[in-house]
């Protein structure tokens, strides 16, 4: 009978809700664009009829590559050096992910310490490369995030380039890209399957097991 109840009761517990993930991704691996880049990618919802869904997160990625070029047109020699910068912003028309994504990935690239620059002598550094980004909690909105289709991830950049010294005759250009890209990950809870009906065989020999440990009991207290 020890043994019997074991069986039911390791039954019972493989038949319990099981936590799961799955994710989902748009411009992953990164692929840079000239910028300025506007791109809007689509992640799926959570649409799984035997999960019950209990979290989110979401991941969002950005990279830039740049190449500077500062030329002195002074007619003497000057000192400059500069900073480069990639600001992507992110946005989305899901009801309250927009207001989540509040955080730009800045990305800043820089020449190093100041050079001298004779007249119109020209340098160019790079290509120099940054990345960066965040992640989400979307536990707020996940009512938002279940049922059949995809929710919209846009991100924009904004590029430019500061030169710091050579009294407003240093000349600079900038040559950039830029790349975006998120991932979504769902946790949720499996439903069990429906418990399996016993064939009929099968219950009579658990029935004919019990018989005989009633009567194997009954024998031992003759």
């Amino acid at each position: 009978m020890k043994k019997l109840l074991a069986v039911m009761a390791m039954t019972a517990v493989a038949s319990a809700a099981q936590a799961a993930t799955i994710s989902f991704q748009y411009g992953l691996p990164l692929v840079e664009a000239t910028t300025e880049i506007n791109q809007t990618g689509l992640l799926n919802k959570f649409n799984v009829p035997a999960g019950t869904l209990t979290g989110a997160s979401l991941e969002i990625f950005g990279a830039a590559t740049t190449s500077i070029t500062l030329t002195n047109n002074a007619a003497q020699s000057q000192n400059a050096r500069a900073t480069a910068s990639v600001d992507l912003a992110w946005s989305s028309t899901l009801g309250g992910l927009d207001a989540i994504l509040a955080d730009d990935i800045s990305l800043a690239f820089t020449t190093g310490a100041a050079q001298s620059y004779a007249t119109g002598q020209s340098r160019t550094f790079g290509p120099l490369t940054d990345s960066g980004g965040f992640t989400y909690d979307l536990s707020s909105i996940l009512a938002s995030l279940t049922g059949a289709g995809t929710f919209d991830i846009n991100c924009e950049s904004l590029s430019g380039v500061n030169v710091i010294g050579g009294g407003g005759n240093v000349r600079s250009a900038q040559t950039t890209t830029a790349g975006c890209g998120a991932r979504v990950t769902y946790t949720y809870n499996v439903a069990p399957p429906p418990p399996a009906i016993p064939e009929p065989g099968t219950l009579a020999l658990v029935g004919l097991a019990l018989a005989g440990i009633g009567a194997a009991r009954r024998r031992r207290a003759a």
